[in-house]
């Protein structure tokens, strides 16, 4: 593919888009309003090679960041409630019909009536999603500060080990005893739920109860217990 904007080129052919349907109820900002909460914004897209995004400099600066390759520079303005984008070869326009704190989706001009939906999700510096990061506040992680839970359940036993600097030491045993390779991760908390986030950035939480001594860890996935995966143990 020729060296292009990403996204200008998303707008020009929208090839994995989806038919708009409905439209969004929510409130969508205007003119200034819209570009002074767009800028800053950093966002990729699932139509976007992995490792790909897209920051809103202020001043209407729009910079490419593409794995392996130089980062590009093009333009962006706000007009009303549609986003622009220019680089030396071209200049598109998308209507925003959703955009909220951690997500933007744009109407894309096709050969459909109603256009095609093109959509993005903001992230942080480390890329990501804005949707995922939790916001911690450590209460849980505080009262685990120096001390050891030990876990079993049929599948075996684990052995949590955590220091005072937010690190989890983790050794795990099968139902025989033999030993699988362990590891460490970092860790932190919202509420009653312990959430640790090992070198892949994949965050996994799990809700703790702990009654004395006594400690049940139940998997939380997509925000749902799993109870039938919980583990009883001991905290000392």
């Amino acid at each position: 593919m020729k060296k292009i904007l990403t996204l200008t080129a998303v707008l020009m052919t929208c090839a994995q888009c989806m038919q708009a349907e409905a439209n969004d109820t929510a409130v969508i900002p205007s003119a200034h309003a819209l570009e002074q909460q767009l800028a800053g914004r950093r966002m990729a897209s699932d139509d976007m090679p992995k490792g790909s995004f897209l920051n809103f400099l202020d001043g209407g600066i729009l910079k490419e960041e593409n794995r392996g390759r130089p980062d590009e520079l093009a333009k962006w303005e706000v007009k009303g409630q549609t986003v622009c984008l220019e680089n030396e070869r071209r200049r598109s326009c998308a209507d925003v019909v959703k955009f909220t704190n951690t997500e933007l989706v744009l109407r894309v001009p096709s050969g459909s009536e109603d256009g095609q939906l093109w959509e993005g999700y903001f992230v942080n510096e480390t890329g990501m999603p804005l949707r995922d990061v939790i916001a911690f506040d450590g209460k849980l992680a505080r009262t685990l500060h120096g001390r050891t839970i030990t876990a079993e359940d049929a599948k075996g036993k684990t052995i949590w080990g955590f220091d005072a600097k937010g690190t989890v030491t983790i050794e795990a045993f099968d139902a025989s005893g033999f030993p699988f390779p362990g590891g460490s991760a970092s860790y932190d908390s919202k509420e009653d739920d312990l959430c640790i986030t090992p070198e892949n950035n994949k965050v996994v939480c799990m809700r703790v109860k702990i009654s004395g001594n006594n400690v049940k860890m139940i998997p939380l996935i997509d925000g749902v217990l799993q109870e039938k995966e919980a583990m009883a143990g001991i905290i000392d």
